[in-house]
């Protein structure tokens, strides 16, 4: 980045980074823990704006940071007048809808503008490169770790600095950067060539973990322990979070529900079963993406798949399999779509009668012709003889 204050040049931000931004739906929440983790991968939140119309101002003067590169003066130069206007703005006494008690809290002020640019921004940047890197992870296979080292970074980011490991490494799960409030860090792509000149290798294994620490959020009583160094709320990839949320979920024309006799489910919190996972796995191999990862792959035209677990998981978050003989089933949905003789954009019609566009991968093998179709709102797919 081009500085503490500053975002990178317009040209510099890659359009990932606003599209992540603009994927975020709205959250309303008293306090930043009422959104927490890997949450905010999701949805738009500001502690204590508790109206739509005001945060929709901050979310709009953060997409136009984001899109335009401005500076930290002007988003808190345009920004202030519009709170100030709707009283969002200094000390001020609020009710607490969880506890119903009333609160001297603090809305706007100049620092908590830096916070809520340096936060989206640097998120948003982090998420949209990290979907740059699984696109380009062929040719850029490595990722350095880079702390700003002005003598003002952490002491841990200080030791993580040049710390070189492949980008499929489970330690950028948690140690992706931004790593905590105001953190400056970042990754940096490397093919062997480049390390090659640089006169450096990969490590061979990530650096010792620092002592563990104990954290609380205080707003849902949850627990656990976490890497002195990764800040309470801060220990995951936001751009391996943005692309499990890019992946389609299954469409019920293609897997049914519970009262049409549809899949199994296993529970609100989408962990399959050990042979559901391993039909899973055995979908992402035919991506050629490792087991339980998430990528970005691209079909033969080039155009751009999340792929991952969330292609299994419906919107209530519940597995989805194909019914049956689910085996074969993956496997020619997978072929359809990696070995397509034809794709194409169609207007089709959903369940609820509204027109959709989607990408239609067809393919037919042993007499069998398998149609997968691809949208913004799901997938589904079909199998039948013939052509």
């Amino acid at each position: 980045m081009s500085g503490p204050e500053e975002l990178p040049p317009a040209n510099v931000l890659p359009e990932e980074a606003i599209a992540f931004f603009r994927a975020k739906g709205f959250r309303i929440g008293f306090s930043w823990q009422d959104v927490f983790r890997e949450e905010h991968a999701r949805w738009f939140t500001v502690a204590k704006a508790m109206s739509r119309d005001v945060l929709e101002d901050i979310r709009e003067a953060v997409d136009k940071a984001i899109r335009e590169g401005i500076t930290l003066e002007t988003f808190k130069k345009e920004l202030r007048p519009k709170l100030e206007a709707k009283g969002w703005w200094g000390r001020k006494t609020m009710l607490d809808p969880k506890t119903g008690q009333h609160e001297l809290v603090q809305l706007g002020s100049p620092r908590r503008l830096k916070t809520i640019f340096r936060a989206n921004v640097r998120t948003a940047y982090a998420a949209g490169k990290w979907e740059r890197i699984q696109r380009t992870k062929k040719a850029f296979p490595f990722l350095e770790y880079s702390s700003v080292m002005d003598g003002r970074e952490r002491p841990e980011h200080h030791d993580w600095d040049g710390v070189r490991l492949p980008v499929d490494h489970p330690w950028w799960d948690t140690h992706t950067p931004p790593c905590d409030w105001e953190c400056r860090c970042d990754v940096v792509a490397r093919s062997q060539r480049m390390l090659d000149r640089m006169g450096v290798t990969v490590d061979a294994k990530p650096p010792p973990a620092n002592d563990l620490v104990p954290w609380t959020n205080s707003r849902t009583g949850e627990t656990g322990m976490i890497e002195k160094g990764l800040g309470k709320g801060w220990d995951y990839n936001v751009g391996k979070e943005y692309l499990r949320g890019l992946a389609p979920a299954p469409l019920p024309e293609s897997f049914g529900d519970d009262r049409n006799g549809g899949p199994e489910d296993v529970g609100a919190a989408a962990q399959p079963s050990g042979a559901q996972q391993a039909l899973i796995d055995r979908f992402l191999k035919a991506f050629g993406i490792a087991a339980g990862k998430e990528a970005i792959w691209e079909d033969k035209e080039g155009w751009p798949l999340s792929v991952g677990r969330g292609w299994f998981i419906a919107p209530g978050g519940q597995v989805r399999l194909p019914g049956g003989a689910a085996g074969v089933a993956i496997d020619r949905i997978a072929a359809a779509i990696v070995k397509a003789d034809d794709i194409r954009w169609v207007w089709v019609t959903g369940e609820d009668g509204r027109a959709l566009l989607m990408r239609r991968y067809r393919r037919t093998a042993n007499g069998i012709s398998t149609l997968v179709d691809i949208g913004r709102d799901g997938w589904r797919w079909t199998s039948r003889q013939g052509r």
